[in-house]
């Protein structure tokens, strides 16, 4: 169903807007906000700007994304990078290759949101401990969070393959 993702989307945002509501009285005035390879912390920020870049960060990258999507449909085809694009928005076709593109979009925008704030939590836990990023969790997540959107994009390009009836 078309409206799951959208309405996703929705929840996780709401869901950023109160994580970050209900972290920042448990953060310090001085959050670690990068952290390096060996999960040591090595890049400090105030507590206030450390929340307003992350939840702009957590809030803001999945609604363009999905912004992204829904632009498709309003683009000029010539800007839109699709493989056999001139096949696919023939205006046969043009309305299922939109909904499809934007579809996979608002995913890909679901699944950042979801990537965002298990990185934000992970930041969390690693300020109110004093200690380091929890260097597993963060490459499943990382491993997992790429695989799907490569799967994605992978995805696309088998769906727009150019049908061999058009290539005769």
């Amino acid at each position: 169903m078309k409206i799951a993702p959208y309405g996703l989307l929705s929840g996780i945002v709401v869901a950023s807007i109160v994580q970050h509501a209900c972290y920042w009285p448990n953060l310090p005035a001085r959050v670690a906000s990068h952290f390096g390879a060996d999960g040591q912390p090595n890049g400090w920020m105030s507590k206030t700007a450390f929340t307003l870049l992350t939840l702009g960060i957590q809030v803001g990258l999945p609604l363009f994304l999905a912004g992204l999507g829904r632009l498709i449909g309003v683009l000029p085809v010539s800007m839109v990078n699709l493989p056999n694009r001139e096949y696919w928005f023939h205006p046969d076709r043009r309305a299922a290759t939109v909904d499809h593109m934007q579809l996979m979009m608002t995913w890909i925008a679901v699944l950042s949101a979801m990537f965002i704030a298990i990185i934000s939590h992970l930041t969390f836990l690693a300020n109110r401990s004093g200690g380091s990023l929890n260097e597993a969790v963060f490459l499943v997540s990382l491993v997992v969070y790429l695989g799907v959107v490569f799967g994605f994009v992978g995805y696309s390009f088998w769906r727009f393959w150019l049908p061999k009836e058009a290539k005769e």
